[in-house]
């Protein structure tokens, strides 16, 4: 990744750490752990990715997206929007599918996206840990309305993080974490089919994969 993305990432993180969650992107190790169930398919599918950034998962989803598949990328944030749409959606790999309309951009919460039960994958950039309670219960609803019932939610945590938060935050961030935890620990208990650690990655990170139909 150049190096102007990623100071474009640190002054969003600057400008609204809540909402970017973390102080650098996601490394090809860990993009390519969060599209392994996409890439392990065959046939057209649709996927989302939510939090896309400066686009290091995008651009790992560029050089598997299949011919008849469809892909839209979510990302709020003005400035990493941009970024995506001059520069890696204007690439060789996305270029043909986004003037075909099987690759969008659409610069929006993920709360506001709109299609129900459309997406066999959803992968997720976002860091949830860093979210209030009531922004993950929103995000996680959304996600379960846009999967198809046999849809898989891909995202990752960094690894230790909400135990050592549990432990040693105080005041309001301990009173933030501790409900994020435990409702991120439900849905995994309930839904998660597998995980699988990712080292190579600052800090390092754990996939996990859920599955909601019951």
């Amino acid at each position: 990744m150049a190096l102007e993305e990623k100071i474009k990432f640190l002054k969003c993180y600057i400008r609204s750490p809540r909402e970017i969650g973390a102080l650098s992107p996601s490394s090809q190790a860990l993009a390519a752990a969060l599209a392994e169930p996409y890439r392990l398919h065959t046939g057209p599918v649709r996927v989302l990715e939510i939090g896309a950034g400066t686009g290091p998962i995008t651009r790992h989803l560029g050089t598997i997206l299949g011919e008849e598949d469809q892909l839209d990328v979510c990302e709020m944030q003005p400035v990493l929007a941009d970024a995506l749409r001059m520069g890696v959606l204007a690439s060789p790999d996305f270029a043909p599918a986004v003037e075909a309309g099987r690759v969008r951009l659409l610069q929006r919460r993920v709360q506001d996206i709109e299609l129900d039960g459309q997406y066999d994958f959803i992968i997720s950039g976002l860091p949830l840990t860093a979210f209030e309670i009531d922004d993950v219960v929103e995000i996680f609803s959304t996600i379960r309305r846009c999967l198809k019932p046999t849809g898989v939610l891909s995202y990752f945590e960094y690894m230790g993080l909400r135990r050592m938060s549990r432990m040693f935050s105080i005041g309001k961030h301990r009173k933030r974490i501790r409900p994020v935890s435990a409702y991120l620990n439900d849905n995994i208990r309930k839904h998660q089919f597998r995980h699988q650690p990712v080292l190579r990655n600052v800090p390092p990170a754990r996939a996990r994969y859920l599955r909601f139909a019951s």
